[in-house]
C-alpha cells in the first residue's frame, strides 16, 4: 500500500507544451526586466557636464566676435553665433522673424531630414549639403524644403563665482522672444549651454530676400 500511495503522490512529467510555456514565461520576465531598466534610464538621464546632454561651459575669450562667423564646437554639437547689428540688419532676413543683437547656440542638425548643415563663409549662411536647406546666422530659414528655423539651446552668462550674470528665455508664438538671445553682460567669464533643453524653431515657410 506504501508503494501505491507513493506512486499516487508523485508529480507527473512536464509535457513538451508546459516546458516550452515556463521557458517563454521565464524570457518575457527577463525582456520585461531589461525594459524597464531601459525605461528609466531614458527617463532620469545621468548626464555630467562638459557632455552633450548636459552643461557645457564656454570661455568668454572662445565666444565669435559680433558678427563674425559662427564657430563651431563639436563637442556641443553646435555652432555658437554672435549676433551684432550687421546681422539684425541683414537684408535676408524674413520680415516676421525678429532678431535681436546676441549670442546664440544653434544645434548643429537641419531640422528638415536630420542632416549636418555647414557654414559656408562665400555665401555668408548656413547650408545643408543633403536637401538644400539654407539658414542665415540667427537660424533663420531662408530657402529649401525645411519649414522652420534652426533649433537652439538656452544659454545663460555666469561671472567668477558662478552667478548668472543673464540669461536667455524660450521660443512663444512662432516667433523668437527678445529673452532668447543674450547680449554678453559686464564681468561675465563663461557662457553655459544647456544642451539638455532644446528649443524648437519657429515656423518659416518665407524665403528671404537677396539669395
Amino acid at each position: 500500500m506504501s508503494v501505491q500511495a507513493s506512486t499516487e503522490l508523485a508529480a507527473p512529467p512536464l509535457t513538451r507544451r508546459e516546458f516550452l510555456y515556463y521557458v517563454w514565461g521565464a524570457s518575457m520576465a527577463i525582456f520585461m526586466a531589461e525594459m524597464g531598466g531601459a525605461l528609466i534610464w531614458f527617463a532620469f538621464p545621468r548626464f555630467k557636464e562638459g557632455e552633450f546632454g548636459g552643461i557645457i561651459t564656454v570661455p568668454i575669450a572662445e565666444l565669435p566676435a559680433p558678427d563674425a562667423g559662427p564657430k563651431d564646437f563639436p563637442e556641443a554639437r553646435i555652432w555658437l553665433v554672435n549676433l551684432g547689428e550687421k546681422r539684425v540688419t541683414d537684408e535676408r532676413q524674413p520680415n516676421e522673424y525678429v532678431i535681436k543683437t546676441g549670442v546664440k547656440a544653434l544645434y548643429k542638425i537641419c531640422v528638415h531630414l536630420g542632416c549636418l548643415y555647414k557654414w559656408v563663409p562665400t555665401n555668408d549662411r548656413f547650408e545643408c549639403p543633403c536637401h538644400g536647406s539654407k539658414y542665415l546666422a540667427s537660424g533663420a530659414r531662408v530657402d529649401g524644403p525645411a519649414n522652420r528655423n534652426l533649433d537652439a539651446f538656452p544659454v545663460d552668462f555666469v561671472d567668477a563665482e558662478g552667478r548668472v550674470l543673464a540669461e536667455s528665455g524660450t521660443m512663444g508664438e512662432g516667433k523668437i522672444e527678445e529673452g532668447e538671445i543674450v547680449v554678453v553682460p559686464d564681468g561675465a567669464v563663461a557662457l553655459r549651454i544647456d544642451t539638455g533643453q532644446r528649443v524648437q524653431g519657429a515656423p518659416n515657410t518665407k524665403d528671404g530676400g537677396g539669395l
